[in-house]
Formats: structure tokens, C-alpha cells, sequence
């Protein structure tokens, strides 16, 4: 092979590896499905400006129907984000927290415990698909769907978990590496505009979905319990696994349970993970309490869309409460007035906007 040939040959491998990276950017989870803000999220994520973020929260969906963080910016001038997906499979935590502190020199990590139970734990392709669909092309995001695909099997591999054989039989593995094998049929069910443009939420990850963030459903308050149930071994490595990545990279770690109307079986688990959490002398705040309930001021009957979301008043609330804590209990700059953070001061603007014209 010549020069010039060789040169040629590797114009066109990078001329196709561009058409390919722009074909798999838009053959992936639909944004015309994105009714739940995932692919926004990410897309805003990947859009900030490196290494302005003091905190970083995880967990399942009820993070960002709690977190406004406007709000907490505009008290405080903290930048602190939610980088959730629903049920999102708390195994991959540690995966996620990677590819934030790509870009993010995040000082804190709040963890919510909540996708620790078992039931929380059973992965369906769809619940990894959302985080792993979600993430740009790169090594991280080849360990992560590596990650999943190991946990989906154990999982269902698990002693005592039924239907383990036909849950496994329904992971279509290839597809989870190469999306394009899972979504290429969009051919004929159609691609619209949307899927070529980044689709943005300019509130800084606010959850948005107006039907249910200003919708009031009169929930029973929880009847607290501390009894617990011991964790299994597959629920205390995952545990384990966040605290050894704290230790490991110096990231402080704090766990929390966010407020929401929780079963009485539904707190044994948690309760557990509290309690292991404690014990390993890690940070845990439980906010499923009587005594935090009436701190933040909840009224489960205004504050929450469904037993385990809280709707805008609620996330006002809440927000406010642990923005507090965060401010008196972490080192945070105050970085108003930053022209840096212009983006900030907007994005405060739109969601006073947001809110009062939603609750008219």
C-alpha cells in the first residue's frame, strides 16, 4: 500500500466512523419516548461547563421530583444536579459517578438508598437502558452496559427469584453494546426532527412534566417503622462497592432516604441498608421519619403527585430543607454574581416562571 493509499484508507475509516457515531446517536432510545426527561438530563449534562458542579445527586426518579435545584442555587449559590433516571439500578452507581467526574469535579455524592430493595433491584433492559442508552459513546459507557448485563444475569440467577430462566432469555444483549440492532427499525416507524437536535431542559434538570409536578393527590402519610430485615449478599456488595469508591477516589459520600409514603415492607429493606450504611461509619440521613417529616414541613396530602413522588410544593420543600443542610454542613462557594454561572441565574428565572404559572 502507498502512501497516498493508506492516507485515503484512513480519511474514509474516520469519514465513516462520523456517519456511523451520527446514525447511532439518532438510532437509540427514541426522544419521542423521552416522556420522563432522560435523554434531556444527559444531554444537558454533557452541555455544562466542565468542573462547575459542587454535588451530584443519584438515585431513582424520586431525586429530581425532590431536587430544584434552582432554588438551592438561587439561596445559595451552590450548583448542585440531578443525575437520576427512573428506577435507575443503584448497582451502576458507581459507573454513573465515572462519567459525571469526566467533566464534574463534584466534592459530594448524595446517594438515595431507595433502589436497594430487592424489588428495586430487578433489572428489566428497559430500566438499564435508560442510563445506558443515555451515556455518549466511550470506555466508561462499554464497562457500564458490560456492568448491566452482569448484574441483569445475577440477578435472575439468584436463589429464590422466579422466572429467572425467561427473564434471562429476554435480555437481548447485542443490542445493549450496539443499539442500532435494537432501534434500527425507526426506519419505517419514523424519525422526526426532534432526534437530530439535543433536546434541552434550561432549568437545570428540574423535572418538568407539568401534568404531575402541579397535581396535588391526598396520600396517607407513612407509618413509620424501624424494624429491619437482613440484606442479602448481593444488596451489601452494592453497598460496599459505592463506600470502597468513596475511599478509593476521595469523593465524600453522603446516603439519604428521600421523603415519600413507604409501605410498612417497603422499610424493612431500607431500614436495613440505613443500619449496614451506619455501621460502616458512612454518612446516612433518613428522611422517612416523624421528626424529619415535621422538620421539612411535609403534608403528604398537597406534596405529592403519588405515594412515592412529590410534586413542585413538595420539591419546594424539600429543597429548601436540604439545601440548608448542605450549606451548613459542606464547604460549598457561594458563586453568585460569577458571570461563569449566568446560565444559573436563568435558569432560576425560568423556574419561578415555571412554577407560579403552573399553579395558577
Amino acid at each position: 500500500m502507498t502512501k497516498k493509499q493508506g492516507l485515503q484508507a484512513v480519511l474514509f475509516a474516520a469519514v465513516l466512523g462520523m456517519v456511523l457515531c451520527a446514525i447511532f446517536s439518532v438510532f437509540d432510545l427514541p426522544t419521542a419516548d423521552d416522556t420522563l426527561g432522560v435523554k434531556r438530563r444527559f444531554n444537558d449534562f454533557y452541555d455544562e461547563p466542565e468542573n462547575t458542579w459542587d454535588c451530584v445527586l443519584i438515585g431513582t426518579s424520586c431525586v429530581d421530583r425532590e431536587w430544584a435545584a434552582p432554588l438551592a442555587w438561587n439561596d445559595y449559590g451552590m450548583a448542585v444536579y440531578a443525575m437520576n433516571t427512573d428506577a435507575q439500578p443503584i448497582a451502576l452507581t458507581t459507573n454513573l459517578l465515572d462519567e459525571v467526574r469526566k467533566t464534574q469535579d463534584v466534592k459530594l455524592a448524595v446517594i438515595d438508598i431507595r433502589g436497594i430493595r430487592m424489588e428495586s433491584l430487578r433489572p428489566t433492559e428497559v430500566r438499564l437502558r435508560r442510563l445506558t442508552d443515555s451515556m455518549k459513546f466511550s470506555a466508561n459507557r462499554l464497562k457500564t452496559v458490560k456492568k448491566a448485563v452482569e448484574f441483569y444475569k445475577e440477578y435472575f440467577s439468584y436463589e429464590g427469584v422466579e422466572r429467572g430462566e425467561e427473564m434471562l432469555a429476554k435480555l437481548d444483549e447485542a443490542s445493549m453494546y450496539i443499539p442500532f440492532l435494537k432501534y434500527h427499525s425507526r426506519w419505517k416507524t419514523g424519525v422526526y426532527a426532534a432526534d437530530f437536535l439535543d433536546p434541552a431542559n434550561e432549568m437545570k434538570g428540574v423535572f418538568d412534566v407539568s401534568n404531575v409536578v402541579f397535581k396535588a393527590n391526598d396520600i396517607k402519610p407513612t407509618k413509620v417503622i424501624t424494624d429491619t430485615v437482613p440484606l442479602n449478599g448481593m444488596q451489601t456488595d452494592i453497598l460496599d462497592e459505592i463506600l470502597a469508591y468513596g475511599e478509593e477516589t476521595g469523593l465524600e459520600m453522603l446516603f439519604i432516604s428521600s421523603p415519600s409514603n413507604l409501605k410498612k415492607n417497603e422499610q424493612y429493606e431500607i431500614n436495613a441498608a440505613i443500619q449496614y450504611l451506619e455501621e460502616k461509619g458512612a454518612k446516612v440521613i433518613n428522611y422517612n421519619t416523624d421528626e424529619k417529616y415535621a422538620e421539612i414541613g411535609v403534608d403528604f396530602s398537597e406534596d405529592f403527585y403519588n405515594e412515592h413522588h412529590m410534586n413542585s410544593k413538595g420539591a419546594v420543600k424539600f429543597t429548601k430543607y436540604f439545601s440548608k443542610y448542605l450549606h451548613d454542613n459542606y464547604q460549598f462557594e457561594d458563586k453568585r454574581g460569577n458571570a461563569e454561572y449566568r446560565e444559573w441565574d436563568e435558569a432560576y428565572s425560568k423556574y419561578v416562571e415555571f412554577y407560579e404559572n403552573g399553579w395558577k
